[in-house]
């Protein structure tokens, strides 16, 4: 029974006899009430959906400028002039070694040679697996894997690095809110709500002054 039968039902009742015509404006008015009610309900949710839709596009471009940033800056590393502070030649040399290793992997999938990048990282993490860049080379395999088309593996990748993390294996873990916000995504991408709800938690959490957590907040109407 739609609500309006049973407000009919509750105004007959309560008002003892009625003229046809009282009743029939009665009727008149409450359709009327309802019809703006549901109007102004469809309007509410629409705006929902756009306002959503607007957080999403806004978390895509904040990932993308966060990628984009750490590209410009592994290029720039190895043209930037050794420091007095720097430590001595010689370890100087092996540093950037691993640091040549990933600005080369950040070459290739700059030119979308998501193959070969792919394998760089790889090979980067299997020879480097505790250095400063190695949970940015954990974030950007899963990319690669991202853009490849291959989610399982991307998430794989990054459940790893966050395993690693929480085992303290790591010498630095400053991509980990990143990750938290790129399995969120693929979360929801799977309608795992809840699961993506657990990753924004862990952001905000663990990283509540990251620029993540903002992206959290909002996605979880804080």
């Amino acid at each position: 029974m739609r609500v309006w039968a049973f407000l009919i039902l509750l105004v007959v009742s309560s008002c003892g006899t009625v003229t046809q015509q009282e009743l029939d404006a009665r009727l008149a008015g409450i359709s009327s009430r309802l019809t703006q009610l549901e109007e102004r309900q469809k309007k509410l949710e629409e705006q929902q959906v756009r306002t959503e839709e607007r957080i999403d596009l806004i978390s895509q471009n904040i990932t993308s400028l966060r990628l984009e940033l750490e590209r410009l800056r592994a290029n720039r590393t190895v043209m930037e002039t050794p420091k007095v502070d720097q430590p001595p030649p010689a370890s100087q040399g092996q540093t950037q070694g691993y640091e040549k290793d990933y600005e080369e992997a950040m070459r290739l999938y700059h030119l979308r040679q998501l193959h070969q990048a792919k394998e760089k990282f790889i090979d980067f993490i299997k020879k480097n697996p505790k250095t400063p860049l190695t949970d940015n080379a954990y974030l950007w395999l899963g990319v690669v894997y991202r853009d490849l088309g291959d989610w399982q593996k991307a998430q794989a990748v990054w459940l790893t690095l966050v395993e690693r993390c929480k085992r303290g294996e790591m010498v630095d873990c400053n991509k980990l809110p990143a990750v938290y916000l790129q399995l969120a995504k693929l979360y929801e991408q799977r309608n795992d709500q809840q699961k993506a709800k657990e990753y924004y938690e862990a952001i905000l959490k663990e990283f509540p002054l990251s620029e993540e957590a903002n992206i959290a907040k909002a996605k979880l109407g804080r």
